[in-house]
């Protein structure tokens, strides 16, 4: 027989553990060309449709100044910066011009007009009737701007839909603008914005509403020329967004770079002018939690395709090593024959090639079928395939190859250096503590750090990697070690059957200890899925738990509407007594949360203050928080009252000129303040009753009174106020103000509370970054400022949790009736709330709502919105694929073990048929044996995962989480579901391979006549 014949012949009697070996490179193959192209691909995509679901000021960046008197040197100054630092970024900018209220008239209707000049309006609106100005003026008359008939001097506008109707404004109609020289519009069109949250018009509220309380419009115009000679100031704004499809990870952080040097390289350039140049926009802001949750991904996505990559590569040399056992007897005939150890190595490398070829070539194959599939028409990734089949087939031969070299090369004789000599098994102790140290080294690492991130010199976060090995290389370290638990398991079992009569327990235990080094490649490979399985189940329900908590501290509600430009009651807020939300159907709760920044000495902290008697409302995270904060002590004025007087006694010196106005501030139910006209009383009057007309809203609650001089030339006045009443009936006492202001020119304001002017320290909650720094706990007293009007409030910690929802570890809480009425006795600015909080089972449908039609300039988020799960969901989801992947593999091995075992003791079951023991039994021995195996590996599998997840799943979670607050803690969970479903179909595959390889001994043992030497 030549050496052909007899390779194929060889490889031929072991067919069975050749086809496991091409099973396994197929399935490591397919996988790993899945995995790496789906997590390179999807942090591209999670960073689009981060991108893309930025809306208002969120996604863009805008400056802003005042048209110069060159207004075409100004744009081409400001072109040529953002040309050189955003285009190249990936970048989009558009020049808009757009003016303050210009008073406005047509016909009988007066109004104040805004007017936009902007080329790029028509590309995010559309046209409802009528035409463009740009299209008006094609036929205009010459040099005027005006349409077809109009007058000279009238320019054509489209008007936003809603404005037109609510003014009244049909096509041709004429807009005259005041000034020495009034401009006149002639309406052409009108449009509606295809999408308002659309970040290039910037959160607009006029964009969507048409007609505000300080104007209506945009009137949009072809030229901003004709904007320039209008009584009104006028504004040249440039709008950067990023592009639609040019961003990519670097890109971003490239363009996250050169956003706040745009500022001052414009102020650098001659033709803009500086008077008044400003930035605005949430683009950086963006930009940073996009690019931390990069590299989140890039922390995490490690794990899954090292999982996969050591199952793979294990199960490939677990199966070298059973091939290598079971040819033993051929090897030592092969050498004795003359071969040498390079020539039979060369065969095995040979056989390896011809399996593990065609089975990495079919399996990269069908992972870009399958990714053609799911992604149609994206890029093409047959360079990774082409390096992971490269991967797969020299890792297969240097196995197999090596494998083969390695037992060639040893004693042909039984004794030192074989299998049961010491050199064998120092050498594998040698190997197992090797990796035993590798991982300790890396645990060490990855818990100085804290996770597999760490800081660079230049401040930024970047993975570490030989921290980021550690959970892989404990998971392996353990399953090491655990498999040399295989053993001392197995004779304990079998001792312990020995006792037992009867043939079954007693053999099978005794083959399992006699037969450890066989049973060891499927047991480690058992112990390593079902280990990974329990990593990443725990791994996704920590990390899902704390996503939640993170989530729900940064929005606090379900929904978080934060308004712009609010900032201390001037006068009656129609925003704080009419809640905006309250006949949205979804929306179960709607508080008043004011959000602003305060300062406790010189430590700056983040003070949320809302209604806390109805926090638990929005969820358990704020019923926990407010759980310590007192109930407020105010008392509601009766229900359905209408009116409240005061009586007013002014005294000055005779002849004092002036009058004094009178205001009540109310706080509504949520605790919002409220400054209500109650009329004036002239300062020679002396007396005078003050009436406010109080809203119809329940629950408001006087909180005081303020007294304003006006038309005083000098003197003081002493304002003193008296009985107050209800509907015409005396108020409760509770409700009675007993005080009196000085007032003077220069203090003009005075105001006098509700009770008198002492007050009680207001209770507070603090986050436990911020009484960490301040070392403050519960019952302590401390002060503060905030910076929203001045207020200097008393305090006493009722409570520190790890994090306040809204503002995290560096947060104050407080109850927002608190802080209003604290801020009044103090005498400076009240503050207006700033968002509101709302409850709904439908997040997203609310939040897209608000988004498309804002009567205010405003920006809605979701605790979807700050979730990590759409830039890390492909990485748990990979994690779990690596998981499955490791239990393919041992299902494999435990299928290539059946193999070697039927033809390693096929003579076993010759002579015990022979010494007359029934086949029945015999297949039954042969699945104890296999089922001990399987279960006490799976067992030992399930405690080295948690283990695993023990040491590394916190860190990793919290990792995982940008921006989440340090003291918020990492609980960790199980991902109960998937892990029964992986578990339970593993073993259901495997016990399906033990049954069969059962019935193959059982009909074996059935088949009368046959010899061992037949095999």
């Amino acid at each position: 027989m030549g050496a052909t014949s007899t390779a194929v012949a060889r490889a031929n009697a072991h067919r069975g553990v050749f086809a496991s070996i091409g099973a396994v490179v197929l399935v490591l193959a397919f996988l790993g060309t899945a995995v790496v192209d789906s997590l390179a691909n999807a942090s591209h995509a999670a960073l689009a449709d981060g991108l893309a679901s930025a809306t208002g000021t969120d996604g863009a960046a805008r400056w802003q100044i005042r048209m110069a008197a060159d207004a075409d040197a100004q744009a081409e100054a400001a072109a040529s910066v953002l040309d050189r630092m955003l285009v190249p970024n990936g970048a989009v900018w558009s020049r808009s011009v757009q003016t303050a209220p210009v008073d406005a008239s047509s016909g009988e209707t007066a109004f104040d007009a805004v007017l936009l000049a902007d080329p790029s309006a028509e590309g995010r609106a559309e046209l409802v009737d009528g035409a463009w100005p740009e299209d008006a003026n094609g036929t205009a008359d010459a040099g005027t701007g005006a349409g077809a008939g109009a007058p000279a001097g009238t320019v054509a506008t489209a008007v936003q839909a809603e404005a037109a109707r609510e003014l009244g404004l049909d096509l041709g109609d004429v807009i005259v603008l005041g000034g020495a020289e009034p401009v006149r519009l002639l309406v052409v069109g009108t449009w509606e914005p295809t999408d308002p949250s659309d970040p290039a018009w910037f959160a607009a509220p006029i964009v969507s509403a048409g007609v505000l309380e300080e104007g209506a419009g945009p009137f949009l115009v072809a030229d901003d020329a004709d904007l320039a000679g209008l009584p009104a100031a006028v504004v040249v704004r440039w709008t950067a967004t990023p592009g639609p499809d040019a961003m990519t990870p670097e890109r971003v952080a490239d363009l996250r770079a050169a956003l706040p040097n745009v500022e001052p390289a414009l102020r650098a350039q001659d033709g803009i002018g500086a008077d008044g140049l400003g930035a605005s926009g949430a683009l950086i802001a963006t930009l940073d939690r996009l690019l931390a949750g990069l590299t989140t991904v890039r922390a995490i996505a490690p794990l899954s395709v090292l999982l996969i990559v050591v199952a793979g590569f294990a199960a490939l040399d677990r199966l070298a090593a059973l091939l290598t056992a079971a040819r033993r007897g051929e090897t030592l005939l092969l050498r004795a024959r003359g071969a040498s150890a390079p020539r039979i190595a060369r065969t095995a490398a040979g056989e390896a090639v011809a399996v593990a070829g065609p089975a990495a070539i079919l399996g990269v194959a069908f992972a870009e079928t399958a990714l053609s599939a799911v992604r149609p028409g994206g890029p093409g990734t047959w360079p990774v395939a082409g390096g992971v089949a490269a991967a797969c087939l020299l890792g297969a031969v240097a196995l197999l190859g090596g494998r083969a070299w390695w037992d060639a090369t040893r004693p042909m004789l039984r004794g030192s250096g074989d299998e049961v000599g010491r050199i064998p098994r120092a050498a594998a102790a040698g190997g197992v503590l090797l990796v035993v140290v590798a991982a300790a080294v890396s645990l060490w690492q990855f818990r100085l750090y804290g996770s597999p991130l760490v800081v660079n010199a230049s401040g930024v976060l970047e993975v570490d990697p030989i921290a980021v090995l550690a959970p892989m290389l404990v998971l392996v370290a353990l399953a090491l070690l655990g498999n040399g638990l295989v053993s001392p398991v197995a004779a304990a079992l079998e001792r312990l059957a020995a006792a037992r009569p009867g043939l079954v327990p007693a053999l099978p235990m005794r083959q399992l200890a006699r037969r450890g080094g066989l049973y060891a490649s499927a047991s480690l490979m058992t112990m390593l899925g079902v280990g990974a399985l329990t990593l990443a189940a725990t791994f996704a329900g920590s990390w899902q738990a704390f996503d939640r908590a993170a989530s729900a501290v940064e929005v606090g509600g379900d929904v978080r509407v934060a308004y712009a430009a609010r900032t201390v009651v001037h006068d009656a807020d129609p925003l704080a007594l009419d809640d905006p939300f309250a006949g949205l159907g979804p929306v179960e709760a709607s508080l008043p949360v004011f959000s602003g920044e305060a300062r406790i000495g010189s430590d700056p902290a983040t003070l949320i203050a809302l209604p806390a008697s109805d926090a638990a409302r929005l969820g358990p995270a704020l019923a926990a928080a407010t759980a310590d904060l007192p109930p407020v002590g105010a008392i509601d004025l009766p229900a359905g009252a209408s009116t409240i007087d005061v009586a007013v006694r002014l005294s000055a010196a005779e002849g004092t000129p002036g009058e004094v106005a009178v205001s009540a501030w109310v706080l509504g139910s949520g605790g919002e303040a409220s400054r209500l006209p109650a009329g004036s009383i002239q300062v020679g009057a002396g007396v005078g009753i003050a009436q406010v007309e109080l809203p119809d809203v329940a629950g408001l609650r006087l909180l005081g009174f303020d007294a304003s001089l006006a038309q005083s030339r000098g003197g003081e006045v002493t304002v003193q106020f008296g009985a107050v009443s209800i509907d015409g009936s005396p108020a409760a006492s509770a409700l009675q103000v007993d005080g009196e202001t000085r007032l003077a020119p220069d203090r003009p304001v005075g105001r006098v509370a509700v009770g008198g002017e002492e007050s009680d320290p207001v209770p507070v909650v603090l986050g436990a970054a911020l009484a960490g720094r301040i070392e403050a706990g519960p019952g302590d007293a401390l002060a503060f400022r905030i910076l929203t009007g001045g207020a200097d409030i008393d305090a006493i910690v009722a409570d520190v949790v790890p994090a306040v929802p809204g503002a995290g570890g560096m947060g104050l809480l407080a109850d927002l009736a608190e802080i209003s009425a604290a801020a009044f006795a103090d005498g400076s600015g009240v503050p207006a709330y700033t968002e509101r909080w709302l409850a709904t089972q439908e997040p997203a449908e609310v939040a897209d709502g608000i988004r498309e039609d804002p009567s205010v300039a405003l920006t809605a988020s979701t605790r979807s919105d700050a979730s990590s799960a759409p830039l890390l969901g492909p990485a748990v989801s990979a994690l779990w694929a690596g998981a499955a992947a490791a239990l393919l593999f041992a299902a494999v091995a435990l299928a290539a073990l059946t193999t070697a075992l039927a033809r390693a003791r096929f003579g076993e079951v010759v002579v015990l048929r022979a010494l007359g023991m029934p086949a029945r039994m015999q297949g039954r021995a042969r699945l104890a044996e296999l089922a001990v195996s399987l279960v006490t590996a799976a067992l030992v599998g399930i405690v080295i995962g948690a283990l695993t997840a023990v040491a590394t799943v916190r860190d990793l979670a919290r990792a995982a989480v940008a921006g989440a607050p340090g003291a918020l803690p990492v609980d960790l969970a199980l991902d109960v579901l998937p892990w029964v479903v992986g578990l339970v179909a593993f073993l259901g595959i495997s016990t399906a391979i033990g049954a069969a390889a059962a019935a193959s001994v059982r009909r074996l043992a059935a088949t009368h006549g046959i010899r061992e030497e037949e095999r």
